[in-house]
């Protein structure tokens, strides 16, 4: 298992651009890729990435019978997706992100 981490300390700079391109290019060339949106400020992913059925669902129960609590990624072009985007589209601290959809002052 390997992990690939795209980060900066400043926003704006494509961060999210460069972590789904990669993440697509890695999955057409047969890897086995999962891309994690956790900007809690403005999650950008449902913005550049529009599976078919964006719906969040709940795991299947295991194999004891319980539910386990989880969640199941979105499958898009093979590659599994998560964001709190995706969870609730109204998502992120107002005032952060797009100032265009910002009311602060």
């Amino acid at each position: 298992t390997h992990f690939l981490a795209v980060y900066s300390c400043k926003g704006g700079v494509g961060k999210s651009t460069i972590a789904a391109n990669l993440a697509y290019q890695l999955a057409s060339n047969g890897g086995r890729v999962g891309l994690l949106d956790l900007d809690v400020y403005g999650p950008s992913l449902p913005l550049l990435v529009h599976p078919d059925d964006p719906t969040v669902r709940q795991s299947p129960p295991n194999d004891a019978g319980t539910n386990s609590n989880t969640i199941e990624p979105i499958t898009h072009r093979n590659v599994k997706l998560m964001s709190l985007g995706y969870v609730s589209p109204t998502s992120g601290v107002p005032g952060s992100g797009d100032p265009s959809s910002s009311s602060a002052a």
